[in-house]
Order: C-alpha cells, then structure tokens, then sequence
C-alpha cells in the first residue's frame, strides 16, 4: 500500500522542478544582452513510478516530475559554419586595411603623387628642349629629379614600414592564439570536473565557445568533441581544437587538458629582416615544423601572405604575388626606378653639353643596382647645370659630326620617354655622329614608364576592390550565420516571458495540490474516528 503522505512528496517535486524552470527562466532574462551567453533549457523528466496491486495484476502510478538537466540551446553544425565564415572574413577585411593603407600612401591622383612627379620631370625636358641654353630650366629638371628620387625613396620606406608592422601584427597574433590555448586548456580542467561529478557546467561552456569565436578571427579553426570512454554513467566529453588547414588532422592547439603552443618567431631572411614565420613550439608532434594555415582565413594567414618571407621580392625563393604582396609591390618600384634610370641615362650619355662633352649618366649608377630606395641625381649635373646634355651630334654629307648642345634634340628624346620608346631609337654616336645601329632596348615591358606605373596602379586597386568585395560578400554570410545561430542560442524575451508564466501557473497548480492534500489528510486526523 502506497505511503499516505505519497501526494505529498509528489506535489513537492513538482514545486522544485517548477522552482528551478522559473530560475532557470530568470537566468536567461538577466543575460539576454550578455555577449556570448547560450540560452539554457531545463529538461523535465517524469519519475519512476510505483507500482500498487490492482485486481489480479499491479498497476504503475506515477510519482511526479524531476529535472533531468539543465542544458544549453546549442547547434554545433551552425557554431562550425559561423567560425568558418567568421575566420574567411577576417581574413578579406584584414586584407583590405593594408591595402587601403597602400593606396592612401600613394596618394593617387594628386598633386603630391608619384604621376604627378613623373609628368612634372617629362615637362621639365620639354621645356629644356625648347630653351637647352637657360640656365633656370635645367636647375628645374634638377629639382623635378630630386623630388622624384624623394618619392620613390618614401614609397619604398613606407612599404617597408607597413611590412614591419605586418611582421609586428603577426608576433602579436601568435601571441594571443597561444594565450586563447592555455585559457582554453584552464577551462577544458574546469569544464571535466564539473561533468565527472554529473553537472553541466554551461557557463563555463559559454566562456570557452566565447574563446573558440575570438581565436577563429585569427585562424581558422575546428572543433572536435567526443565521449569520454573512461565514463560510461554519466557525460563527460573530450574536447579537441584544430587550427589551419580543415583537411590537415596534424593541427592540434589543444588536445583536452593538454595545449600546445606556437613558437616565438625569430629573425629571418637574407639581410637579417624580422619575419614571422608560424612554427609548431617545443612539446608538439609537429615541433619546428610550420603551420599549415590552410587558404584564405583568419587574419594571421592575411598577414603573413601581405608581408611575405622577407623584405625583398625572390621568385628564385618561390616568392609571388599572392605570397608576397608587398614585396611584389615594392619591386615593381624598383623595376619603375630602374627603368627611368635606364632610359634617361642611355638617351643622355649620347648627347653632348655646353661645352661638346659627351653626357654623363643623368641617375648615379656608382651605387649598383638602381631601386626605388637608393635612386639619385649625378652629383656631377647638381654641382654643373651646364653638364645636362640636350644636344645631339649628327654626320654632314662627307661624314664629319656636327651638332650643338643647342638643338635640344637629346631633352626633346627624354621627353618622350612619358609616351614611348621612340627616344631610344635614332640615336647617335656622341663624338662620331654615326646612328647607333643597336639601340638599347625599352627597360620596362610596357609601352611606356607611364603605362608600366599606370598598369601597376590598376592592379593595385582591382587587388583593393577584390578584397573590398570579398570583405563585404563574406560579411554578408557571416551576419546571415550570426543571426542563425542567435535565433537557437539568444534569449528571446518574448518566448522567456511566456514561460514564465507557464512555470508560475504549474507552479500554482503543485502548491494547490498541496492544499488539497492538507485538507484531506486533515480530515483524515481530525476528522476520522471521533466518538461521542
């Protein structure tokens, strides 16, 4: 025979079930606006039920409701597509602030770019041309050469500086990847604890998805989560995280209770340049080797492809553009410089100064190699205007040179250079007259100086625009996969409101049945067996 007092114990699980709903409820209104918060379910359960003897059987009565768990509303399919597209956009947008970082040192077009220097240099020959004896216009070639020079000498330093911070930015974000691992490994050990004595630790699990979606801004990453075989009674899970390349199952930052670490870069490259390159740290099974960052996500694969893996552009050492932009960029400088350098020089060494000397090299070549950084004015034409060579020599009928500086023929040829290769064509001996049957070949694969640094400009702002696209595309799915995961993990105030009150009117309805069952046992004690 079931216990009178049975109602009892039933009512008084149902108000402690309804109790914790209603708390639970409360929960999940306080952090409705908390970021990272995962809206939490309370799983009801009906309890064993009893059995009591009916006629020629037993009958099962049930003895109320518990609560199973306590669990979040979580989707991990969402959660792995949200990370995923998170990391791709992370990457574009990262892109796209250094390359719009180019473009705003460029200045192009302005009256304070490097267009602009050019188109003031070729103008400054044509203006000699027409005047080789004015002693003003050649001090003004000087200074338009100067302020070129200058230019390409900024360019190149600023390119320089946004890789050292690129090279910078990425020591920072190895950094905060291997502090994301040690605070997931802490949770990891707090998160076991919890679940081996059959709890769920929710909050905490929040704090650690919290960290997973941060860490994904970085580099791409992927979770694996499976039972704990060492516990078959309860839920206890191992919690693995992948970084890099999806297809790569090497890629392990923590393992459990165990995180492994990147290692500090060092200095590298031929000339001592800081890079840092991503190796596996001390303690990994991949230790020394370099991490598989995969294609296209988080910002630390954007900035390593930005930097590139040194300083100076070296396709002998696999470098391209799309490993190495910026040191792409830069020696598409260097080509530029040299180019101009090139051609001014081999049309100025064939014509002759004021006093029927043959010209010098317009652009120092004492010092090797001419790039965007080291690019100058012979010193010689600085201290002796007079030194520019604007004339040019030719033969008369019987094959004695003549010519002056006078005729502006060598300027009116260098002014050219703004349009075409015509000026290194029809060129003549310097002392002889006689054609250069060789002429020298255009230095640039381009159709001018003008188109080569134009066609350089176009690829830098279709390579902007892309990442501009890419950013704005992927941001697009990232909101489309946030607002997703929002409508199973948020708090929808509407829905908490309406359990409230459903809570609080089976919460009512317990304590009724608890009020009932006072004035039937009340009846039961006081009002059975009373004799008069």
């Amino acid at each position: 025979m079931r216990s009178t007092f049975s109602g009892l114990e039933l009512a008084r699980r149902a108000l402690e079930s309804q109790q914790i709903a209603l708390d639970t409820t409360g929960h999940n209104i306080a952090n409705a606006n908390t970021k990272g918060y995962t809206r939490q379910v309370v799983n009801l359960q009906a309890t064993l039920s009893d059995r009591i003897p009916g006629m020629g059987n037993y009958l099962s009565i049930g003895t109320g409701v518990t609560v199973k768990s306590i669990e979040r509303a979580r989707d991990i399919f969402i959660d792995r597509q949200f990370r995923w597209e998170n990391s791709k956009y992370s990457y574009w947008a990262a892109r796209e602030n250094t390359l719009m970082k180019i473009e705003g040192l460029l200045n192009e077009p302005s009256d304070n770019s490097l267009s602009n220097d050019l188109t003031q240099f070729w103008n400054s020959w044509s203006v000699l041309a027409n005047n080789p004896e004015n002693l003003g216009a050649r001090s003004v070639i000087l200074e338009r050469a100067a302020t070129l020079a200058d230019t390409l000498h900024h360019i190149d330093q600023q390119i320089t500086e946004l890789q050292k911070s690129l090279d910078s930015s990425v020591r920072v974000q190895i950094g905060q990847i291997n502090n994301y691992a040690k605070q997931i490994q802490e949770l990891n050990h707090q998160i076991k604890k919890v679940q081996v004595s059959g709890d769920n630790p929710n909050d905490l699990l929040d704090q650690r998805d919290a960290l997973v979606d941060e860490l994904s801004k970085l580099v791409n990453v992927r979770v694996v989560e499976s039972r704990d075989p060492n516990f078959t009674d309860r839920e206890v899970n191992i919690f693995k995280l992948y970084i890099g390349n999806e297809k790569a199952t090497d890629q392990i930052l923590v393992d459990d209770t165990k995180a492994y670490q990147l290692a500090t870069p060092e200095a590298a490259g031929a000339d001592g340049e800081p890079f840092a390159e991503v190796k596996w740290g001390a303690g990994h099974p991949l230790a020394g080797a370099s991490v598989n960052l995969g294609e296209g996500s988080g910002e630390l694969h954007s900035s390593i492809l930005l930097r590139g893996s040194g300083f100076d552009y070296d396709t002998a050492n696999g470098d391209t553009k799309a490993t190495a932009h910026l040191a792409y960029l830069r020696d598409q400088y260097n080509q530029l410089a040299k180019g101009i350098a090139e051609a001014v020089n081999a049309i100025h060494k064939t014509g002759i100064d004021r006093d029927n000397n043959s010209g010098l090299d317009f652009f120092d070549t004492s010092v090797g190699t001419i790039t965007a950084a080291n690019i100058k004015v012979n010193a010689a034409l600085i201290s002796d205007p007079w030194k520019i060579a604007t004339g040019k020599v030719t033969q008369d009928e019987n094959g004695n040179p003549v010519g002056a500086y006078g005729n502006g023929e060598v300027a009116k040829a260098i002014s050219s250079l703004s349009t075409g290769w015509t000026g290194l064509a029809g060129l003549t001996d310097p002392v002889t007259g006689a054609p250069i049957t060789t002429p020298p070949p255009p230095p640039l694969s381009a159709a001018s100086i003008g188109d080569y640094y134009g066609a350089a400009l176009a690829e830098l702002g279709v390579d902007a625009q892309q990442a501009t696209r890419m950013k704005e595309g992927q941001a697009v799915l990232v909101t489309h996969m946030y607002n997703q995961r929002e409508s199973v993990v948020g708090v929808n105030m509407d829905e908490e409101i309406t359990n409230l009150v459903k809570f609080q009117k089976s919460y009512t309805a317990a304590a009724r049945i608890v009020t009932m069952l006072d004035s039937m046992l009340d009846t039961i004690v006081n009002g059975m067996g009373i004799t008069r």
